[in-house]
């Protein structure tokens, strides 16, 4: 095997660091950070640098940038682990990548450390006289470890037998040693990925120690071993702390792999916390709690985030409930009225048209109320549908007629294939058809026909209501179904109708049933809404709809 390289004598304070990153402005700035402390030789792509270990003294620190064209220093690191001669040099990756699965495979390729391009020249450096240091710990114990077994090595007389003993015994130390270090630096750099606050329990002096990556939480400590008693009694709030004690207790002396907990926190500020606790409990095979290991997460924001959103969602039920029974009734009794008035025989033509107009802006109001309860039912996941048999060509004719009979100066064509018998929300689904249509009516053409297909197919309904007209902006058609939005180009045209919730509504009621909605418009092609829905209830309705 490849003997063990020895670090000249000053790599402690001038370490030999081998650079590999393809953009010239990148190296230049990393090199000026490290040319203080550092002898840097900068390699432009990683088969250059994997070639120039054939013949040059390996360094004493690799700086990998992750992504390099060619042989990236993944795959650089990769190759440096799997070869005896270089599998001690420490490794730093470079990166932007800040997830943590991208950390997660830089750690599964061998990399020891991190750094997140862009990074402070001090804390690169850091980071590279650090491993600089556990490099020449590691070769130094690998040294130890021969000599040792030389000397064992001239107690033995058969030469075959001193060479396996060495070459077994010096991979083991190696192994062992490659193993223990990883392990640590996996749960550092783990804690390192997150803004979590990492610890460990240890059960035989019954103390947490600590691996924080947010100071806002406990702060710099003097050592990250603290006794758990005193520390939960000085941190978790006092009204909490007996129901923590107890759950941990029960969970360590039961059978569970795993322990929660939410409560209030004293931060390193003296402010208090809403906080949640998680562990995985490692048991033996006689059930016992050999390790735990557990995380703190601040969960204050997304505590207030839930309390406002309770806050707004009981004022609009509160204002919805009003809206539904304050208003429809008296607009009930308005439509009704005016209604009336157009039965009365001798108006003139001039009052005739003031009744006929109080009808129309009431039934607008009316539109919009229902819109807005729909909408709300969305929101808070109430929206029920009644399934019966019907026949979907029925139902679309039906609504075909309804809005034929509210704009009788417009056109609109009708085509129907196949058998329509399904089952479906007969209420919703015309309520579907109804705001597909009166879309139409609103931003189509007045002079060009409205056509309404729909027809069935084995397994699914679909209805296809299309339009001449503007055309809906490329820019807006992704928004299209999303509550209050309505292109530039509608703007101008009859927006009296709604309120902008009308498609919202068709998606969701379309959705309820497991089918989709889409939409397609150009100017040379129209505008065309197309519904496709199950002729049959799906297995298992959502909890919830997405809004």
């Amino acid at each position: 095997m490849p003997p063990l390289p020895s670090p000249p004598a000053s790599s402690r304070d001038s370490p030999q660091v081998w650079l590999l990153e393809d953009s010239s402005l990148e190296a230049r700035f990393t090199q000026e950070a490290l040319s203080s402390s550092c002898e840097v030789t900068h390699f432009a792509d990683g088969a250059t640098l994997v070639e120039a270990l054939g013949f040059r003294t390996p360094p004493d620190v690799m700086v990998l940038d992750r992504e390099t064209p060619g042989l990236t220093g993944l795959e650089v690191c990769r190759f440096l682990r799997g070869n005896p001669a270089t599998a001690l040099i420490p490794v730093l990756l470079l990166t932007s990548h800040q997830r943590p699965e991208d950390v997660a495979e830089g750690l599964d390729a061998g990399a020891n450390d991190y750094a997140f391009k862009p990074f402070r020249s001090t804390e690169l450096v850091a980071r590279v006289h650090g491993l600089a240091r556990w490099g020449w710990r590691q070769r130094q114990s690998a040294r130890d470890a021969a000599e040792a077994l030389e000397q064992t090595q001239r107690h033995l007389t058969d030469e075959q037998a001193r060479r396996d003993l060495a070459e077994s015994t010096l991979q083991e130390v190696r192994d062992a040693e490659a193993r223990a270090w990883r392990s640590d630096q996996r749960f550092r750099l783990a804690a390192r990925a997150t803004r979590d606050a990492i610890w460990e329990w240890e059960q035989e002096t019954d103390s947490l120690d600590w691996s924080s990556s947010d100071p806002t939480l406990v702060g710099v400590l003097e050592s990250p071993r603290v006794s758990r008693y005193d520390w939960w009694r000085e941190h978790i709030h006092p009204e909490d702390l007996p129901a923590v004690r107890k759950g941990f207790r029960d969970a360590i002396e039961g059978t569970e792999d795993t322990w929660q907990s939410a409560h209030r926190f004293r931060s390193v500020s003296g402010a208090w916390l809403d906080v949640e606790e998680r562990a995985i409990i490692v048991r033996d095979e006689k059930g016992r709690a050999v390790q735990v290991v557990g995380a703190l997460k601040d969960v204050t924001a997304r505590k207030r985030l839930e309390q406002e959103h309770r806050q707004r969602s009981d004022f609009e039920r509160q204002l919805i409930g009003i809206v539904s029974h304050d208003l429809r009734n008296p607009l009930a009794v308005v439509l009704l009225s005016a209604n009336l008035l157009l039965r009365r025989h001798g108006m003139e033509p001039a009052q005739e048209k003031q009744v006929r107009r109080i009808v129309t802006s009431t039934e607008r109001a009316v539109r919009l109320i229902r819109d807005l309860l729909d909408f709300t039912q969305v929101r808070h996941g109430s929206l029920k549908l009644h399934y019966q048999d019907l026949d979907f060509h029925a139902l679309v004719e039906t609504a075909v007629e309804e809005a034929q009979a509210s704009s009788p100066t417009r056109t609109l064509t009708r085509t129907r294939d196949g058998d329509g018998d399904g089952r479906w929300d007969a209420d919703r689904l015309a309520q579907v058809v109804g705001n597909l249509l009166g879309n139409a009516l609103a931003y189509g053409d007045p002079e060009t026909p409205i056509r309404v297909s729909s027809y069935v197919q084995e397994h699914e309904a679909v209805l296809e209501v299309h339009n001449a007209g503007l055309p809906i902006p490329a820019n807006v058609l992704p928004r299209l179904f999303e509550p209050m939005e309505r292109g530039a180009a509608h703007q101008e045209i009859r927006v009296d109708r709604s309120i902008g919730l009308g498609l919202f509504i068709v998606r969701q009621m379309v959705r309820a049933h497991g089918g989709t909605v889409t939409a397609r418009s150009s100017p040379e092609a129209g505008t065309t809404f197309t519904v496709r829905l199950p002729r049959r209830p799906p297995a298992s309705q959502p909890a919830t709809l997405p809004g």
